[in-house]
């Protein structure tokens, strides 16, 4: 498929979707948003891909929404559905998607942009990269999952800070928030989310889906309901053509080939 506003590629297991409207910061517009709906489904069905990056062309990450590209028309009902389309076939698929996603963001991430990285699994910055819930200068609201994700990383306070005086954070105080896991050099940026999305991608790509789902519900799960989740997941990981092999690796003293394994059960099935 070809794409007019992201750029796609695969490489050893590695996904890299790539924001590509470099003139207006990779601003968001509906042809994106369809562009980026049909790609999460390829992504999910693709066996080939165990570990995702998303990044934006030039010298922004994300600059939100592009405000240029509103129509002044639009009903009320007209704005909620679309903003329901882009909640529900958009942002939570990402944040569900059953295989790990970075963000590495590159420069600035304001208003969805923020929001965006955050529905991702973790942030790698550039030590040029911004953070803006930048809704309030405009009179809107955050959005993009924004109150659901933000205060779920800094917590609440904190959250409500950044919300209502839309100031801006920086790559070191990002990190010190919660909101950013490593700050590199630009230039390392995407070099940086290679190496660990390989450090992932070695992984075992049952055991880490089924990890990944059931993290994201910890923070709205009881203690019993967790435990009952690990219970089963880790029934079915025992079940795994992956488990074999990496017992057998233990015992042959070598790296697990986890990926082949899935994929030879794959074939003879």
């Amino acid at each position: 498929m070809t794409y007019q506003t992201i750029l796609y590629d695969v490489s050893d297991r590695i996904a890299t979707i790539t924001l590509n409207r470099p003139d207006a910061m990779n601003a968001t517009t509906d042809e994106m948003y369809q562009e980026l709906q049909a790609l999460l489904g390829v992504i999910a069905a693709d066996d080939g891909v165990g570990c995702v990056i998303l990044t934006g062309a030039g010298r922004g990450f994300c600059a939100g929404a592009d405000l240029k590209a509103r129509k002044d028309d639009a009903t009320p009902l007209e704005r909620r559905t679309r903003h329901r389309w882009i909640l529900k076939d958009i942002l939570e698929p990402l944040v569900r998607l059953e295989k790990p996603v970075i963000a590495a963001v590159n420069g600035a991430a304001a208003g969805a942009g923020f929001n965006i990285a955050l529905a991702c699994d973790f942030i790698i910055a550039s030590e040029q990269a911004s953070f803006i819930q930048a809704f309030a200068r405009v009179g809107l609201v955050p959005d993009l999952g924004g109150m659901y994700l933000l205060g779920r990383v800094i917590g609440i306070n904190k959250a409500k800070e950044l919300c209502f005086t839309a100031r801006k954070v920086l790559a070191e105080e990002a990190k010190a928030l919660g909101i950013v896991n490593h700050v590199v050099p630009h230039d390392e940026l995407l070099a940086e989310a290679r190496a660990i999305a390989s450090k992932i991608t070695a992984g075992s790509p049952t055991a880490i889906s089924m990890t990944k789902t059931l993290l994201n519900k910890a923070s709205n799960s009881t203690l019993d309901q967790m435990l009952e989740y690990e219970s089963y997941a880790q029934t079915v990981a025992y079940l795994t053509p992956e488990y074999d092999e990496g017992v057998q690796a233990f015992r042959e003293k070598r790296a697990p080939d986890f990926a082949g394994a899935a994929a030879r059960a794959t074939n003879r099935s």
